[in-house]
């Protein structure tokens, strides 16, 4: 990760919020937070475990995924997003590759390790945003065949309040170093 990308996780940070003056608004804060945090490792462990349904009911249907750092993509929609799950291509910055028929994340275990994000909630109450670092553990086979990789990178995540749902993803991009993960390297 760049400065330039560890400038836009900092902004996150940065981000004021405005005091919550009566000890409901307090409440209501903290319970904010802590459903928002809930959703960023609830979007880990859907992703490890491939539930792509499960994982769409948690996006807003004009949802939008940006991918920086080694990779570049923008999609925009729950199906455009599916089709990424699901066949995913992963284009490399600069139009350089993608991933190769040798190098297939459906057939890896992968494990994203999602630190504390720091989650900041907009002054109506309506929107969150959230910043937050990652790992990614990469593995493939097992005993003397195993090979294992990894990468770290961000996420930036903005959320919505939607009426009867609640909290939903709304916005994200993935700063990534994807590229310099072994394990995403043709065989």
């Amino acid at each position: 990760m760049d400065l330039a990308e560890l400038e836009l996780l900092l902004d996150v940070v940065r981000r004021p919020e405005r005091p919550r003056a009566t000890l409901e608004e307090r409440v209501q804060l903290l319970e904010d937070q802590r459903r928002v945090t809930d959703l960023v490792m609830a979007y880990g462990w859907l992703c490890d475990a491939r539930r792509w349904d499960e994982l769409l009911d948690l996006y807003t249907a004009d949802f939008e995924r940006f991918l920086v750092g080694t990779l570049e993509e923008h999609l925009v929609g729950k199906d455009a997003l599916r089709e990424a799950y699901e066949r995913p291509v992963l284009p490399r910055k600069g139009g350089a590759g993608g991933l190769s028929d040798e190098t297939r994340p459906q057939d890896l275990e992968i494990r994203h390790m999602i630190h504390p994000p720091v989650v900041r909630i907009s002054d109506d109450g309506d929107h969150a945003y959230v910043a937050a670092v990652y790992g990614m553990v990469v593995t493939s086979g097992d005993g003397p065949q195993v090979r294992r990789g990894e990468h770290e990178g961000g996420y930036l995540f903005e959320l919505r309040r939607e009426p009867e749902v609640g909290w939903r993803f709304c916005r994200m991009t993935v700063i990534s170093e994807n590229a310099r993960n072994p394990m995403f390297w043709p065989a």
